[in-house]
């Protein structure tokens, strides 16, 4: 069978899944028909197969009778079309429904980096097949050469903002975070340079390749997870904001002195109070979240409400103490609770920082919270330090993601080499 042989055969399977659907939703066999069309896509990458099969995906997803369809039960229809390389087209429609779905989705991020890279990869493709030789050499240069010229930077950067925090900050493991993953960047291609240059020493004694690879790896997976990462929090903390809100959430923060709100801790209540006054809901209340530290003299709570009646005209009756929290979760969990028993089904905003939004936005989404989150700026020699912690939590939170990706890695690497 021709490449037209298979072509007619998907849109016929196609086909036969449309029909199935709409004379009888609920039959067990027309999904069969969906992964046929999605089999004989990647096996044989035909655009317009690609356009058939996404619009049905689009469509099976969106049909009202199936209001309750999980985005798991949709990811085997759109892993089929990986090997259809590259084939962004499925990714696209698929990253489109998961934002307008929940745009707090972890899952979004991760949809969007594979529809980039795949984007990316089809139009360099395309430009060579069409003889753009210019415009193929853009693309190949940026991937192999400005690409990691801009990494090497960005590594000799957090050195920097390392020396910079640890000068205003003191010292802390936190605080060396920034530092040292940029000394480990520079490391990286200092390697590199040296598995390049001995090459030949290399092949002589093979099992030294195996660190060498496993750290590329390593380098393409958590670089590619940090600019999913950075691109969407930098997205959601831009996306256009609700102005009816029933509660808005101020973070807490550690205390000055025990009992007064820390200059960072004050541009978050400041936020909140900028918010709570342009809210087109006239009985809004702010909730102040957060409980006493062991070496506080109040409730970090309490000093938010403290600070919001010394600086403000906001009546008391307006503010809500939450003051059980000790960490991001809870400050969203206990709110909800206290929110839920004067509104029925009430909706949030949270106001953090803007390098933490993201984060909370996902533990929001968690325990079925309904809002958005706001961020505040915070000093720019901060933000580097507190971004990659942010990253780290995502990481540790989707480490079973991680160690998935790498067991078939480190096996092919074993079986390569033993």
């Amino acid at each position: 069978m021709n490449q037209l042989h298979f072509l007619i055969l998907g849109w016929i399977s196609a086909g036969l899944f449309a029909y199935l659907n709409w004379k009888q939703p609920d039959t067990k066999y027309s999904s069969i028909f969906l992964g046929l069309a999605g089999i004989i896509q990647a096996l044989i990458p035909t655009w317009p197969l690609a356009l058939v099969y996404s619009l049905l995906l689009l469509w099976y997803v969106f049909r009202p009778e199936q209001e309750q369809i999980s985005i798991w039960q949709m990811l085997p229809f759109f892993f089929l079309t990986i090997l259809a390389i590259p084939n962004p087209l499925c990714w696209g429609f698929l990253l489109t429904w998961s934002f307008f779905r929940d745009n707090r989705s972890l899952l979004n991020p991760i949809l969007m980096m594979i529809f980039l890279i795949f984007s990316y990869l089809y139009l360099a493709s395309l430009s060579y097949q069409l003889g753009f030789e210019i415009l193929s050499n853009i693309f190949t240069g940026f991937l192999f050469i400005l690409l990691p010229l801009i990494i090497l930077a960005g590594g000799f950067f957090l050195i920097y903002n390392g020396f910079i925090l640890l000068r205003k900050e003191g010292r802390s493991k936190a605080n060396y975070f920034s530092l040292f993953l940029g000394v480990a960047v520079v490391l990286f291609y200092v390697m590199v340079i040296i598995r390049l240059t001995y090459y030949e020493f290399f092949i002589q004694h093979r099992l030294l390749d195996i660190p060498y690879y496993i750290a590329i790896y390593t380098y393409i997976l958590f670089g590619i997870t940090f600019t999913g990462f950075l691109i969407y929090s930098w997205l959601y903390l831009h996306l256009p904001k609700k102005k009816k809100y029933d509660f808005i959430i101020i973070h807490g923060a550690g205390l000055l002195g025990g009992e007064k709100v820390t200059p960072l801790l004050q541009k978050r209540v400041d936020k909140a109070i900028e918010a709570f006054r342009k809210s087109t809901n006239p009985a809004v209340k702010l909730i102040a979240s957060g409980g006493q530290g062991p070496d506080e003299k109040i409730s970090e709570a309490k000093a938010i409400q403290n600070y919001i009646l010394e600086s403000t005209d906001i009546p008391t009756e307006a503010i809500i103490l939450e003051d059980r929290s000790t960490n991001t979760y809870q400050n969203l969990l206990y709110s909800k609770e206290l929110g839920e028993k004067a509104v029925p089904e009430p909706r949030f905003l949270f106001v953090t920082n803007d390098y933490h939004v993201f984060r909370t936005s996902i533990y929001a989404q968690q325990i079925g919270m309904k809002g958005d989150g706001l961020g505040c700026n915070t000093a720019s020699y901060y933000i580097p330090s507190a971004f990659l912690r942010e990253l780290v939590a995502i990481i540790v939170r989707l480490k079973w993601l991680y160690v998935t990706l790498y067991i078939p890695f480190l096996f092919l690497l074993w079986v390569s080499y033993f």
